[in-house]
């Protein structure tokens, strides 16, 4: 457990220390929450303005947690790996612990950004409860699968571009997927289904639940390959 908590103690120093000035857009949303939330009083773009926000929050914080890569590729802090009191599996989960770190900040972040955008458009908080229920946490639970995707491609190229040009991949598949199911099924049954779904995962009892499950599934996939990538290269 000590060896996890060094590598995960070392890569939260590259994220914050290395990197200090990424967290500098964090400020955005809150400035996107004013501005809008001032034009919102008039024109309603606040109700707009909450996808902006929640949107630049996830941006932010996704680009985060993947920059220990690069700074271990750009700036050969990789060679520190080398030293530390911990083998290739406890970087790994040190690593992988980082996530729920910026899942919270993504939480945080977005509930004040969403807070300011209220008081500011309607100079209460009536409805905020409502928006952190929609937007907060489908943002976060994105921000996690995305993350579990990406982990393991950056663990297995050490150069970014063909793990970004994989990931692009994924979502043109995805796309290709969605396309062609849309064209075989009927509009009518795909859109009964859309909304059958759309009305579980609303209901906390089955979309909590259910996100979680994916989330269990997605790391128990994700950890081990990229543990296996990472035990088969060199320091």
């Amino acid at each position: 457990m000590r060896a996890v908590l060094v590598s995960f103690r070392l890569d939260m120093a590259r994220i914050t220390v290395s990197s200090a000035s990424g967290f500098v857009p964090f400020l955005l949303p809150l400035l996107f929450a004013v501005i809008f939330g001032l034009a919102g009083r008039t024109s309603g773009a606040a109700d707009f303005a909450t996808g902006g926000v929640v949107g630049s929050v996830f941006g932010v914080g996704t680009i985060l947690p993947i920059s220990a890569f690069s700074y271990e590729w750009l700036e050969q802090h990789g060679l520190m790996n080398g030293i530390i009191p911990a083998d290739r599996t406890h970087q790994v989960i040190g690593r992988y612990l980082t996530l729920p770190v910026f899942a919270a900040i993504i939480v945080a972040e977005t509930t004040l950004a969403l807070a300011i955008l209220h008081l500011t458009a309607h100079g209460n908080l009536n409805g905020l409860a409502q928006a952190l229920t929609t937007s907060v946490l489908g943002s976060t639970w994105s921000f996690m699968v995305f993350e579990l995707v990406l982990f393991p491609l950056f663990y297995r190229w050490n150069d970014m571009r063909k793990a970004l040009l994989c990931v692009a991949a994924f979502f043109v598949g995805v796309a290709v997927l969605v396309t062609v199911t849309l064209y075989l099924m009927p509009e009518d049954a795909f859109n009964a289904f859309g909304d059958a779904v759309a009305q579980a995962m609303a209901n906390p009892a089955v979309g909590i639940p259910a996100g979680l499950g994916v989330l269990v599934v997605m790391t128990a996939v994700s950890l081990p390959v990229s543990i296996a990538c990472r035990r088969r290269k060199e320091f």
